[in-house]
């Protein structure tokens, strides 16, 4: 098996047919025929359905009547839930692809067709081949998918995306910041001009000139009441 081949590259040593279905939906993908590509990953999951039934249907039943009878025969499959949901949704989007002239996001869709074709491609191993931990804990490969070359874990699409969204969040953060309004100073009382708090070194009150003006004050009132005195004085003789 070239594990470098295809993200399909398990199921080629099951069935070489399917694996080769899935194969050409990969390159459609990559070359940008997205619609091709859905339509391709309906006829994978028809196959897979047709095989997983081991011979148990008619030559002429649909894809409907074939998926309605496959959960009676999936005894030994502990995830026919998710597999059977799988194929639906398979045979519904390349069903769209066909009838539909154009489709919304056919890239994003298209996508999804091949992760889900991916995912069905493990379990169908599983039915087939039994349980195999290391075909279960395979990833699907994106970078593998549209440059043809495997990526490491640190380098995938994934992980690019994840980074430059992460970025993107971290400048849309700062933008959101910068576009604040500046906090307002708070409104200072009238009473703050006012101190209250003693000053370390506060200037003496009796100063020089203070001591000055008090004593002639003082000199004036003596006078004053001499004058007075001496006045009472006169008027009794």
């Amino acid at each position: 098996m070239k594990k470098n081949e295809s993200n399909f590259y398990f199921i080629k040593e099951i069935n070489r047919n399917i694996f080769k279905l899935a194969k050409e939906a990969e390159a459609l993908y990559r070359d940008e025929y997205f619609q091709q590509c859905m339509t391709q990953t309906r006829c994978f999951a028809e196959n897979v359905c047709r095989e997983l039934l081991n011979g148990n249907y008619q030559p002429n039943d649909t894809f409907d009547t074939m998926l309605a009878n496959l959960d009676d025969y999936l005894i030994n499959c502990t995830e026919k839930r998710e597999l059977i949901s799988d194929l639906y949704f398979l045979k519904k989007a390349g069903n769209q692809s066909v009838h539909t002239r154009a489709v919304d996001k056919d890239g994003i869709k298209a996508l999804e067709c091949l992760q889900r074709a991916f995912e069905v491609a493990v379990m169908f191993y599983s039915a087939k081949n039994g349980q195999d931990a290391s075909v279960s804990r395979l990833l699907f490969d994106e970078e593998l998918l549209v440059t043809g070359k495997r990526s490491k874990d640190k380098n995938t699409l994934k992980e690019k995306y994840l980074q430059m969204q992460a970025k993107e969040d971290e400048i849309a953060r700062r933008k959101k910041v910068q576009q604040l309004p500046a906090k307002r100073k708070p409104s200072k009382s009238k009473f703050d001009k006012y101190p209250t708090v003693a000053k370390s070194n506060p200037a003496p009150f009796f100063t020089l000139k203070r001591k000055v003006k008090i004593g002639l004050w003082g000199a004036l009132v003596v006078l004053s009441l001499l004058t007075l005195g001496i006045i009472k004085l006169l008027l009794v003789i």
